[in-house]
């Protein structure tokens, strides 16, 4: 497939919250994929860089018109009408844990509310080396190979929800990056195209990530965790 494509899926959710049905159309984003040696996503004219749901400038851009505080009934049934797509398209970066994260243990009951990622909604994720991450605050230093993957999806005040980026953290060998705990952050779009990765192509790009990690430190291995009542036990 070339050039961009909006592929929109018409489902009824129905907001206990509200005692109403909502119609949310999804909307997800596909393109071919393209190769991080030869373009950056997030330079400039790049069409993911005037994206203002896509987070290519420092931090993460917020949709001004989100939809905040969806009960996790609706937060779920909206993850649920993306999740295949989401699997299919990140598989698209070529990264193994990109194209198998959704095979690994989710820690969360329903997707919640992220202010720190652009109000966005997210899930988490863990690989079995990262089994730990079931004690959250008391998970304790993670070991090698650990890997985290968090997705994310926005939903509007109109119904619309689109895709958002797939955020992953790697343990990496002490020395590889020490103010960072030694985690690889790595990000991509959500038609599998590569944002960046700590130490390599696009550092710059997901800096703002592990410096914001950076701020629980040691203290939790530069972790965090979701809300209390989504965690699973």
């Amino acid at each position: 497939m070339s050039g961009l494509a909006a592929i929109e899926i018409t489902r009824a959710l129905r907001n206990t919250a509200s005692v109403s049905v909502i119609a949310i159309t999804t909307v997800l984003f596909a393109t071919s994929l393209v190769s991080a040696a030869s373009k950056n996503p997030c330079a400039p004219k790049k069409p993911a860089a005037s994206n203002p749901l896509n987070p290519c400038a420092p931090g993460h851009i917020k949709a001004p018109d989100a939809a905040h505080k969806l009960n996790p009934k609706a937060a779920q049934k909206a993850y649920a009408s993306l999740q295949k797509d989401m699997v299919v398209a990140f598989a698209l970066s070529g990264d193994a844990s990109a194209g198998k994260y959704q095979t690994w243990k989710r820690y969360n009951s329903a997707p919640y509310e992220s202010t720190e990622h652009g109000d966005r909604y997210l899930n988490n994720y863990a690989n079995k080396k990262a089994q730990a991450y079931i004690k959250y605050e008391k998970s304790g230093v993670m070991t090698l190979g650990s890997v985290l993957a968090k997705d994310s999806f926005t939903v509007l005040k109109n119904g619309q929800i689109y895709a958002g980026p797939l955020f992953l953290m790697e343990k990496m060998k002490k020395g590889f990056k020490p103010e960072f705990g030694d985690w690889k952050y790595v990000m991509y779009l959500p038609d599998g195209s590569f944002i960046g990765e700590t130490n390599g192509e696009g550092d710059e790009n997901v800096e703002y990530c592990g410096a914001c990690h950076a701020r629980v430190g040691k203290s939790q291995d530069h972790m965090f965790f979701l809300p209390k009542n989504y965690r699973v036990k």
